[in-house]
């Protein structure tokens, strides 16, 4: 595990290997690794306690369960644990404006300054559902519409409900929900039909007992919430990849919950792009 003098432990995790990563300085995670070959200095989702198997509907989650159930232990009791992705990576808080594949590496958060220990977790910045096109809305949000035909026209109606009906698994949300304990089943159900954003993309940074928690409280869900779901059926990305499409929705929730929390920083960069 690549650590100096820090209170952050930076995961990467990515689902193909790709040498750039090596530079970084990052603790890189291969992801689905139970059926993919990775470098043997790259931590790997199918050793140890894993769900690897069920990397094609969970995504990213089988690593972040890895590391929850391997490698947390590494990490000191005040310390954070940052998730990011191949090329999502979080940033130094005065980092360079114009970031590229030359100086990705001087600008990634290695440390989070002291000024901002007081919080408990770091997350991107929030993902607006206002506004969809009235093509798509009809196209996509049919059923919807005929429960509430105000959908059409007002925008305080487009909420994680029904973004997820629309381009993941109709009512798939609220069946899910009922797995849930009592009084996070009532928090979040109205989170869901209430909010018209969220943090999305399954990354965030985590003081280590909140992720703990985090971890324990999603992946207990997510097992029950495997009876819903019939896998055989199935079809496109966004149905495919449902538990990782659930749990995005429920980390965003859970934090803004139990966490004084902060938006903080990334940068979107592709990183297949630059071979070494």
């Amino acid at each position: 595990m690549r650590k100096l003098k820090t209170n952050l432990i930076n995961y990467c995790i990515s689902h193909e290997y790709i040498n750039f990563l090596d530079s970084l300085d990052l603790n890189i995670v291969g992801s689905g690794a139970f059926k993919k070959k990775y470098p043997k200095h790259w931590l790997n989702d199918a050793c140890g306690k894993n769900i690897s198997k069920k990397n094609k509907h969970y995504g990213t989650l089988t690593s972040i369960y890895w590391i929850w159930k391997n490698h947390l232990k590494k990490v000191k009791q005040n310390d954070y644990v940052a998730i990011c992705h191949y090329r999502r990576f979080w940033l130094k808080k005065n980092y360079d404006k114009n970031i590229n594949l030359k100086n990705l590496k001087k600008n990634i958060l290695n440390n989070i300054p002291k000024d901002f220990i007081k919080y408990d977790c770091f997350v991107c910045k929030s993902q607006s559902l206002k506004g969809y096109k009235f093509s798509k809305l009809i196209k996509k949000g049919k059923r919807s519409i005929l429960n509430n035909p105000s959908i059409l026209f007002n925008k305080n109606k487009h909420t994680i409900k029904l973004h997820f009906d629309m381009f993941h698994i109709y009512n798939g949300l609220e069946k899910s929900i009922k797995f849930l304990n009592r009084d996070d089943r009532r928090d979040f159900l109205k989170y869901v039909n209430s909010e018209t954003k969220f943090y999305p993309l399954s990354i965030f940074i985590l003081k280590k007992k909140y992720f703990q928690k985090l971890c324990k409280s999603t992946f207990t869900w997510l097992s029950k919430c495997e009876k819903v779901f019939n896998k055989n059926n199935l079809k496109n990305y966004g149905e495919v990849r449902i538990f990782d499409f659930l749990a995005e929705r429920y980390f965003s929730f859970w934090i803004t919950k139990y966490c004084k929390f902060k938006t903080w920083p990334y940068k979107l960069i592709d990183t297949r792009e630059k071979k070494i």
